[in-house]
């Protein structure tokens, strides 16, 4: 008979050993993931990670006394989601002999408390080395909102583009801050419209400029600008990922938080030219492995970073329960 009770200390070792379990059999499907989280030491040290952050609890299913699933998880809010529940990549493992349903069953469980105390939105990242899993939760009604991959750079092949005219590299500078500034709306205006519709306020645009502007002062960044002519054709921007407990960053991986070709010069080549002149420089700054994520309604980077060789490994879903359900109950 299985049981749901709250996570203790004495379940942590065998929750561990459930992580290792499962990102053993993320990485026959990716196998640039991180080895060393297949220990259940380093597995255990995710987990005691993530019950230490603010907000958080979980929940084990147990069979007598072995513990055959986990679901951990926090509490948050904030201005654009409201309040809501947050289960982490880490967050969630059964054991490799139950059913997918279990999974199911942990989320009902848990989710009673939370409905009950009017957390409507739920959001997690779900391991895509498992497609089962991950129709698990599309079947409670979750939906795809991010998709996050990685791209091999030992693997990388230049795809030649073809372009109307020779573009032109260069590392942005200090100077680059107005510009960079002004480039900031490329990417969150194509971001509102068909068929991504994400809204983006007047407030949220103006501290993304303000992001964009400080790029020129940090020295942690590697910011290229492509330029045609006397004209910005396009930019990216890579940091290096430092996450010891992360389970979906490789070491020696840079991060592609940023990056968009000029509207009025879309579809010509340069957003290809320029991926594959900044891949070739990170890989000669010593960096093997490139980490990126899109808004999964956006078809144009659905389709351009896969294209490119990357490889999606984690997704974001979320669901929002009907809030009605707090006194809409048939009576």
């Amino acid at each position: 008979m299985i049981q749901f009770i709250g996570a203790e200390e004495r379940h942590i070792r065998q929750m561990a050993a459930l992580l290792a379990k499962r990102h053993e059999r993320e990485r026959k499907t990716f196998p640039f993931l991180p080895a060393n989280f297949e220990e259940i030491d380093d597995a255990e040290n995710v987990i005691r990670d993530l019950l230490k952050r603010p907000y958080s609890n979980g929940i084990v299913a147990t069979r007598g006394i072995e513990v055959i699933g986990y679901l951990l998880y926090e509490f948050k809010e904030d201005a654009e989601r409201g309040r809501y529940v947050w289960m982490d990549y880490e967050a969630i493992a059964i054991g490799e002999k139950e059913h997918p349903r279990l999974l199911r069953l942990l989320y009902a469980d848990a989710g009673a408390e939370w409905v009950q105390h009017g957390y409507f939105h739920h959001v997690l990242k779900a391991p895509l080395g498992n497609e089962t899993i991950v129709q698990q939760w599309l079947d409670q009604s979750f939906h795809f909102e991010q998709k996050y991959a990685i791209l091999p750079l030992q693997q990388f092949e230049p795809q030649p583009p073809e372009l109307e005219s020779k573009l032109e590299f260069r590392r942005g500078t200090r100077e680059d801050a107005p510009l960079l500034k002004k480039m900031a709306v490329w990417n969150s205006i194509h971001q509102t419209s068909a068929p991504s519709w994400l809204p983006i306020t007047k407030e949220t645009m103006s501290g993304i400029a303000d992001a964009y502007e400080a790029l020129s002062e940090d020295k942690e960044a590697f910011v290229w600008l492509a330029e045609q002519g006397e004209r910005i054709a396009g930019f990216h921007v890579y940091f290096p990922k430092n996450e010891p407990l992360s389970l979906v960053a490789p070491a020696n991986c840079a991060e592609l938080p940023a990056a968009s070709t000029n509207p009025d010069m879309r579809g010509r080549g340069v957003g290809r030219s320029l991926a594959n002149h900044c891949f070739a420089e990170m890989k000669k700054a010593g960096f093997e492995f490139v980490y990126a994520d899109w808004h999964t309604p956006n078809h144009l980077a659905s389709y351009f970073w896969p294209r490119m060789g990357f490889k999606p490994v984690m997704v974001r879903m979320s669901r929002q329960i009907d809030p009605r359900i707090a006194w809409a109950k048939g009576q």
